[in-house]
């Protein structure tokens, strides 16, 4: 079995609890002022329960869900009858690579880009550039000041796996990445910006618009 596929059966069985957290998150409270009266799709990477899916569309905003877990996908359709078109299974480091996206769109990615490893971020980012309508891009994700950071088996350059698969990145790194093709309007750590009773992670938020637009 490789990673990917431990990955996948680690969120199908994570999926498949019944008391998940289902109030939006603060990031996605915290991006919404950047979206208001947004008119393109906004593609949620590893949407998870479809929480912050279901606020973005709440708050009239064209949100779509998407999970590489089965179980993830098959609950919020279930769960979210009325919309549950807005969810689809599959792996977000390839959606963009293999269709042309004819709108305007935009990604919000939360606690998902630590979930993949540097290649799979490379491809997303490849692919996400050469879509002409892509216009901002939303962050949060680990670094490595976060706690998780050296915790279990070292697989890899700032990759662990403890109960699941981590990545911890790099910010300086993803600043220059990102800088080539789009202007950083919002970048910085922080460890109250996640925090869940007492636990304060440290994560990365960025905001970055398009260099086209």
């Amino acid at each position: 079995m490789n990673l990917n596929n431990l990955t996948i059966k680690y969120w199908n069985i994570f999926y498949k609890k019944k008391k998940l957290v289902s109030k939006p998150t603060k990031f996605s409270i915290f991006c919404l002022k950047f979206l208001k009266s947004y008119k393109g799709i906004l593609f949620d990477l590893g949407c998870g329960n479809g929480r912050d899916t279901i606020f973005f569309n709440k708050n009239k905003i064209n949100a779509m869900g998407l999970d590489v877990s089965s179980s993830a996908i098959k609950n919020n359709k279930k769960r979210y009858k009325a919309i549950k078109n807005k969810f689809k299974k599959g792996n977000f480091c390839l959606t963009f690579n293999k269709k042309k996206i004819k709108e305007k769109f935009s990604i919000y990615s939360r606690f998902t880009l630590h979930t993949i490893n540097h290649e799979n971020e490379k491809k997303l980012i490849k692919s996400l550039i050469n879509q002409k309508n892509l216009e901002y891009i939303f962050i949060e994700t680990r670094t490595i000041q976060d706690e998780f950071f050296g915790v279990g088996k070292k697989i890899g350059r700032n990759e662990y796996i403890s109960n699941h698969y981590r990545r911890f990145i790099v910010p300086s790194e993803l600043k220059k990445t990102l800088s080539k093709n789009f202007k950083i309007i919002y970048f910085k750590q922080s460890r109250s910006f996640a925090k869940f009773k007492s636990y304060k992670p440290n994560v990365l938020r960025v905001i970055a618009k398009k260099n086209n637009f």
